[in-house]
């Protein structure tokens, strides 16, 4: 079971989705004012938050950078639920690390099959990562805390899963397809912008020769050279 918030200002819908996930046996708590789920959030343990966006006193896209600016919800599963269906809005979305992006109308056995999907990457994912360490950098896979030469690194959710999806496959070149599928569950003909923000970040960060772009392929992470590192 897991305990789930819904930040939805529309009750006839929000009653349909809590119902049925109760129905398959997690734990939903309703909100219908965005500062008050946001506040709820941010102080008690939630495992996923189902977020509209166009909520009347703070949107959906408001909440989410909030929640990934602080370490206990960084790592926060967050699904964006919304009437709003231009890739300009989902692009958003996810560059601020939605996990993903259903828009409205939809059905509500696909909402609970994305829903159940990410629980299951969220917890494979937590269970089967240990860390890194060259000398300069290091990452924890428990925690989410990346510390470059001693200081630590603030990264967003998804920058996180990309560093550690580059730093696992090393030296292997990661390509735009697999990252859009792996990290953000999209598929490849989707515009890839989104993909570039997050290098480009991840870069000014951690710093630019530890991602090496392989032109036509994708991106190579690079130890440090006086590596002995281990995973």
């Amino acid at each position: 079971m897991s305990r789930i918030a819904l930040i939805e200002d529309d009750a006839d819908l929000a009653y349909t989705i809590k119902l049925n996930l109760d129905r398959e046996g997690h734990r939903v708590e309703h909100f219908a004012n965005g500062q008050e789920g946001l506040l709820e959030v941010q102080r008690s343990g939630f495992d996923f938050l189902i977020l509209d966006l166009n909520l009347p006193d703070l949107d959906g896209f408001t909440i989410c950078r909030e929640l990934r600016r602080e370490p206990a919800t960084r790592g926060l599963p967050i699904l964006m639920l919304t009437a709003r269906t231009s890739e300009r809005d989902r692009v958003t979305g996810l560059e601020l690390g939605a996990d993903d992006y259903l828009t409205k109308p939809f059905s509500v056995r696909e909402l609970v099959a994305r829903i159940q999907a990410i629980l299951r990457r969220s917890r494979g994912y937590e269970d089967s990562t240990s860390s890194y360490d060259d000398g300069e950098l290091s990452v924890d896979g428990k925690t989410f805390r990346v510390h470059l030469h001693g200081e630590e690194v603030r990264l967003a959710k998804k920058e996180f899963e990309l560093l550690w999806m580059l730093i696992r496959s090393r030296p292997a070149v990661v390509s735009r397809e697999r990252i859009l599928s792996e990290v953000w569950q999209m598929s490849e003909d989707v515009e890839t912008r989104t993909v570039d923000a997050h290098i480009r970040n991840l870069r000014k960060k951690i710093g630019r020769d530890r991602i090496t772009t392989v032109i036509g392929t994708g991106y190579r992470f690079e130890p440090a050279v006086r590596a002995g590192a281990a995973v």
